[in-house]
């Protein structure tokens, strides 16, 4: 697992007012118990906290006891100082911060002895400094073939299976990972056979049988290595009108929100014009628009980055721990539900920058897929509930066909 490691926590740097989306709007920050009472027990703070702190009435925990109340329609932080720097780092230091405040965009995620110190992507310095590596993670990789090695995942039915979930979820978490670096497929290829692959652990999650998944890891690295499923995705046709349809209603979804940023609408415009959205005609009739702008300016720009977007899969099944990661509300917590969240995520990210593509044809740039995904994972992956609800027919292998295939 050492070779799955990122360090980019290491060269983050906050920017403070050159910053393009900051932090200090919008969200819902929350303070600490323990934090809370280091400000009521400062004669000079405690005027701060009966102003502008809101101690939480139902169901208060240690970790969220109060939240710092915004101000104004754009939901402004009270401590933010016209320079744009937090006046509470500034005049009392880190320590006074709200743990949040103090960490943001940097995660940890330990998986057993291992610790990885990760990034919230929806902090556009984050989002540059993970995105835009053309190398995500050093990765060992074959010699022949330069694709990434999963020797380790081939000999594990042979070895004595152990039941470990802990164990078994970092092995799947790694399989993940070297499958989306792997350029042998097409990226939505890699995603639909993660997804068989999501499918196959549930199964043997619900029945009982963790201890067979060494050997379903053995089997589907086989299936990787010997292209065993090409055959299958050769055969599946694009569903552009319904792939289309799934994008525009999430955008829909999040148009209502009270609060969205600039950023996003700005994205969000760029989407339709680039697909020549009209509300009074049928999808279908965009779907010319939006598959030419997946061919002419979408796929070259990719073909030429490719790692943008698998950095943005790595980053996220990393910080996520998955398959332990978020699942759309009401569905059980599996494999499957996990894969099929980030599926979906990433399924609106592309259709977001095919449009935005076909807006700015040759134009289009690293920036404008930094700026989305960005502004994307703000509204939407710190708000989960955008995506609550949607076809849960999505699950499953025609599903995820119709959601990554163009």
């Amino acid at each position: 697992m050492s070779d799955l490691q990122p360090h980019f926590d290491k060269d983050f740097l906050c920017i403070g007012p050159a910053c393009e989306d900051m932090c200090c709007d919008v969200w819902n920050v929350f303070l600490d118990k323990r934090t809370y009472e280091k400000y009521q027990a400062s004669p000079d703070l405690r005027a701060i906290a009966d102003q502008h702190f809101v101690r939480i009435t139902e169901a208060p925990t240690d970790s969220k006891y109060a939240l710092v109340n915004f101000l104004g329609p754009s939901r402004i932080c009270p401590f933010l100082a016209e320079d744009r720097w937090c006046n509470i780092h500034k005049e009392h230091g880190p320590a006074y911060l709200p743990p949040v405040c103090h960490t943001y965009p940097r995660v940890q995620r330990s998986s057993g002895s291992l610790t990885r110190n990760l990034l919230h992507l929806s902090c556009p310095e984050a989002a540059r400094l993970v995105l835009l590596q053309k190398e995500f993670v050093p990765i060992e990789r074959n010699v022949d073939d330069n694709r990434p090695r999963l020797q380790r995942f081939l000999r594990m039915a042979e070895q004595p299976a152990k039941s470990n979930g802990s164990t078994h979820n970092s092995n799947i978490l790694t399989f993940a990972v070297l499958l989306v670096q792997d350029r042998a497929y097409q990226l939505w290829e890699r995603l639909f056979m993660l997804g068989m692959f999501s499918q196959r652990v549930t199964e043997l999650s619900q029945s009982n049988q963790i201890k067979l998944i060494p050997t379903a890891l053995a089997d589907f690295a086989g299936v990787v290595k010997h292209m065993r499923l090409q055959p299958v995705m050769d055969s599946v046709r694009a569903q552009t009108t319904a792939q289309l349809s799934a994008v525009i209603e999430v955008v829909h979804r999040i148009q209502t929100k009270k609060v969205v940023s600039a950023r996003m609408l700005e994205c969000i415009r760029d989407f339709i014009s680039g697909i020549h959205y009209d509300a009074s005609l049928p999808i279908d009739a965009m779907a010319p628009a939006y598959a030419e702008a997946y061919e002419r300016c979408y796929k070259p720009f990719f073909e030429q980055h490719p790692f943008i977007l698998e950095n943005y899969l790595s980053n996220y099944l990393l910080r996520t721990q998955f398959p332990m990661g978020p699942v759309p509300a009401g569905e059980p917590h599996t494999s499957l539900t996990a894969f099929f969240l980030m599926c979906l995520q990433f399924a609106v990210i592309k259709g977001l920058l095919i449009g935005m593509a076909g807006h700015y044809r040759e134009a289009f740039s690293a920036d404008h897929v930094v700026k989305l995904i960005q502004c994307f994972s703000k509204q939407v992956e710190h708000s989960a509930d955008v995506l609550d609800g949607l076809n849960k027919n999505l699950i499953g292998a025609g599903g995820f066909a119709l959601l990554l295939k163009n």
